[in-house]
């Protein structure tokens, strides 16, 4: 392989491997926030049934 393909190409895939990174972190980001809405919501559901019992 000519070595100006070689350099291009690593530098392509050093530049996949950022955004892959970039990726997953913003997909972590969103996976928490919707946990932790999910905890919000059993909640109210929770306080919803309780209030109904009485």
């Amino acid at each position: 392989m000519d070595k100006e393909l070689k350099i291009m190409l690593n530098a392509i895939l050093e530049e996949i491997g950022q955004l892959d990174e970039r990726t997953a972190g913003r997909f972590d980001h969103v996976d928490s926030k919707l946990d932790s809405l999910q905890h919000e919501v059993n909640a109210c559901k929770l306080e919803r049934e309780s209030i109904g019992l009485l």
